[in-house]
């Protein structure tokens, strides 16, 4: 399989105009905006903590679901005031590194999950999840059923890192992540390799 490049940049177009207007909103009065010369020590420590991992989690992403991811390149936005989320790949400046690697992953699982070789990029996702995990969860309850279990076979089987795993749930559960602590509770209820199992079907 061919993996993608990971490239870890500093979204420095999105640190001028959203983070600065975020910033204002939330900063205290005494703190501010990451500059050039902090975002190049972030963005270094990030991509030294991910380069010793990026092989064998890529290789295991794409090894449990079958899957391929559809880009070669896929960028990673750091930028301050951020939240993490998946397309684009956006990612803040506070975490540290050994959380950046999980949160890295996990948005990384997102994308391999709705932006793939095996459907089409406008694929009904959320329908064909629905039929495999039920209707009744809420929408972010849904589309982190798939990414927990593949995440914790990350942890479990590729990684041999379980403490990983547990501070994962941990962190949910310290943040009152309702429906991500829902997901954990069904891939736990169900069997994360079981509902791999059935997640390739429709892939295929």
């Amino acid at each position: 399989m061919k993996y993608p490049e990971i490239r870890i940049v500093d979204a420095w177009l999105l640190r001028n105009a959203a983070s600065t207007h975020l910033h204002e909103l939330w900063a205290k009065p005494s703190e501010k905006l990451a500059d050039d010369e902090e975002m190049r020590k972030v963005v270094g420590k990030y991509r030294k903590a991910w380069r010793p991992y990026e092989t064998k989690i890529l290789t295991g992403m794409c090894q449990i679901t079958g899957l391929q991811f559809e880009q070669n390149i896929i960028d990673v936005y750091i930028a301050p005031w951020f939240r993490a989320f998946s397309d684009p790949l956006v990612i803040g400046v506070n975490l540290p590194s050994d959380l950046f690697i999980d949160t890295l992953t996990h948005e990384l699982l997102h994308r391999l999950l709705t932006t793939n070789t095996s459907l089409p990029f406008d694929a009904d996702y959320i329908k064909i999840w629905q039929k495999l995990f039920g209707k009744g969860h809420s929408f972010s309850t849904l589309v982190h059923i798939p990414v927990h279990a593949i995440h914790k076979a990350i942890y479990l089987d590729v990684l041999n890192e379980p403490a990983r795993l547990k501070r994962d749930i941990a962190n949910n559960k310290q943040h009152s992540a309702v429906d991500y602590i829902a997901a954990w509770d069904y891939v736990e209820q169900h069997g994360y390799k079981n509902i791999i199992a059935k997640l390739k079907r429709p892939y295929r």
